[in-house]
């Protein structure tokens, strides 16, 4: 026996909408940033990007057109904030030594002193000798707030650490006081897309 499709039931439920179902849509401009591992550290972001995703493919030749192969691997793009800095630079300055620390410009110190000084911060590592190792990274979440400004979804970046702080220009023939705004920008391992309620 063939499965018969009922056209007009189907046709039915697509051409009326359900008046039970209200829609609030995502807004630009509702939300916070957090880093887990800087607790003294509010970013008041400005803006912040949801990074791109792309995955490889490869090619498979034929003699008539080429034919796209699914790849294997996926490239996650750079996560970028701007943020209001705080007089005192705290918040700058805190993203600005953890950069420095994992360049350390000057001496092998630099590295071993900003993670010993968070060993209680920041997570460890085992390394495959089976030795655990301070790690300089961090998890950061962004977090998506509702129409009345409520939690509703968190963007958790893993392993996140800072690869940019941009410069900041000081002008005293600015005529109009703009607040200084960072931007700082980040690599991790990947993210999730966390639901609250």
């Amino acid at each position: 026996m063939a499965y018969q499709i009922n056209s007009a039931n189907v046709l039915s439920s697509v051409n009326t909408p359900n008046p039970a179902t209200v829609y609030n849509f995502l807004r630009p401009n509702a939300f916070k940033f957090v880093i887990k591992d800087l607790p003294k550290v509010a970013y008041t972001c400005q803006s912040a990007n949801l990074p791109s995703i792309q995955m490889g493919f490869a090619v498979q030749p034929t003699p008539f057109i080429d034919l796209p192969r699914i790849g294997d691997k996926i490239n996650f793009s750079e996560f970028t904030i701007r943020f209001l800095i705080s007089e005192d630079m705290v918040n700058y300055k805190e993203l600005l030594d953890w950069l420095v620390a994992l360049g350390f410009p000057n001496s092998y110190n630099e590295f071993g002193g900003f993670v010993g000084e968070r060993l209680n911060r920041f997570p460890f590592i085992r390394l495959a000798s089976g030795e655990t190792e301070a790690a300089a990274y961090s998890d950061g979440t962004l977090t998506i707030l509702d129409s009345a400004n409520n939690p509703k979804t968190n963007i958790i970046f893993k392993d996140l650490f800072p690869t940019a702080v941009e410069a900041l220009d000081f002008d005293i023939t600015s005529s109009s006081v703009e607040f200084f705004v960072g931007i700082a920008t980040f690599k991790y391992r990947t993210f999730e897309i966390e639901a609250l309620n």
